[in-house]
């Protein structure tokens, strides 16, 4: 399972090539748009077996005694969070927005966590200064948005940035994630049963990776534009910033960096120990 973004281009070039048939892997690409929150409960529910989710939702969920494991790395890059309101909105300064209400696509999303982590960093507290609205997807935001039942909306900015163009949202800042962004979680039953499947498709998915990264006659930015509604310039400025790691190693750093950012916005109690 994972989001709708660029970043998962390389497991459908490869599901098209039939890379993963060649290799006798059953791969099914299970879309889904309302981000990790809900793919966490897809993995608790075994409706799929592996899912692309965010660093931090990930641990939040595996703190809070979910049936799933972290098994490696697939962007090691950070994420960057774009802060998004509508435009023409009162809201100009970063400060601005301390007491908004902030969409989020479920909780313990990206969406939350880092909306939480970003009105910790301005020395808010995040519960009565970022007071949150569940709107689901994307296209719940712009819903919610256009209502007045959100004031701002954090989201990858690349996958926003043509909101902003069209002059529906503007951007006033941004939030990095301090650790790799996206990690590969299995269920715990798809570990007990499909390791192989799992290793080989991960393997594959790397080939496709790197050659994604590379970008030879310009096919990968072509594919973004086409794809992603990005423009040239954006789609080459997200490639530069962006890396794949695709692989079954974790950095301690990644359990460590969001688990202290979950325990500073009160999500979890304290660090635990990393299995």
């Amino acid at each position: 399972a994972g989001v709708p973004e660029h970043f998962n281009a390389p497991f459908h070039l490869a599901k098209e090539r039939g890379l993963y048939e060649a290799q006798s892997v059953d791969f099914q690409w299970d879309m889904t748009p309302e981000g990790t929150g809900a793919m966490g409960q897809k993995l608790e529910n075994d409706v799929v077996d592996v899912a692309v989710m965010l660093s931090e939702g990930a641990v939040a969920r595996i703190v809070g005694g979910s049936p799933i494991k972290v098994i490696g790395t697939y962007v090691k890059s950070p994420l960057r969070w774009g802060i998004h309101v509508l435009k023409g909105s009162p809201i100009k300064e970063l400060d601005d927005l301390k007491g908004k209400v902030f969409g989020v696509s479920r909780m313990l999303s990206g969406s939350h966590l880092m909306a939480h982590v970003f009105a910790h960093q301005r020395g808010w507290s995040p519960a009565q200064d970022a007071p949150l609205n569940i709107v689901g997807t994307l296209n719940g935001a712009r819903e919610a948005m256009g209502k007045g039942e959100i004031d701002a909306w954090l989201w990858e900015k690349f996958t926003t940035k043509h909101l902003v163009d069209s002059g529906e949202w503007d951007i006033i800042g941004e939030v990095p994630t301090p650790w790799p962004c996206f990690v590969f979680v299995a269920s715990d039953k798809a570990l007990a049963t499909k390791q192989k499947e799992i290793q080989t498709m991960v393997e594959v998915t790397k080939g496709l990776c790197d050659e994604f990264k590379t970008n030879a006659g310009n096919s990968t930015i072509d594919y973004v534009v086409k794809n992603h509604a990005v423009n040239g310039d954006d789609a080459n400025e997200w490639l530069g910033g962006t890396e794949w790691a695709c692989s079954l190693e974790v950095e301690e750093r990644t359990f460590m960096k969001t688990q202290e950012a979950l325990v500073t916005i009160g999500q979890i109690e304290k660090v635990a120990a990393q299995e």
